[in-house]
């Protein structure tokens, strides 16, 4: 679940974009895996589902490197676009199911926000698919 004031806006990396609603200082925790909103799916039941709620969850949910569970977080974090220099972190915290988003330096309203897949989805690890670069 987000954790901090964001708005959607077109991007310039890619399509629509997750931008920072308020100024955000370095450290802070931006998002974090909520039990009871966000959705933890097991790989072998969506498999299972229909096209295209198979589409819908490979294009917008992360596979986790830590419960190896599909990771759909059920707000606007989606939205989040990939950069090889971004401004938020993928980190492991004790006491944390997943690993949260937290800012890697201040960021100020109106920034994009932005995250490297490879640090926290399985399927982006090896950096092959062409979005990575």
């Amino acid at each position: 679940m987000l954790l901090v004031k964001t708005y959607l806006a077109s991007s310039k990396i890619h399509g629509i974009g997750l931008f920072a609603g308020q100024n955000i200082k370095k450290g802070k925790k931006t998002w974090g895996y909520t039990a009871g909103f966000d959705s933890a799916l097991n790989p072998q039941k969506v498999k299972r589902m229909p096209q295209s709620l198979r589409d819908f969850i490979y294009t917008y949910a992360s596979l986790s490197m830590t419960s190896h569970k599909y990771i759909l977080g059920n707000d606007n974090v989606r939205f989040t676009n990939h950069s090889t220099s971004p401004n938020l972190e993928a980190v492991k915290i004790k006491g944390e199911v997943e690993k949260i988003a937290r800012a890697k330096r201040d960021i100020k309203k109106g920034e994009e926000l932005t995250i490297d897949y490879r640090t926290f989805d399985k399927e982006d690890a090896t950096g092959d698919k062409g979005y990575l670069n």
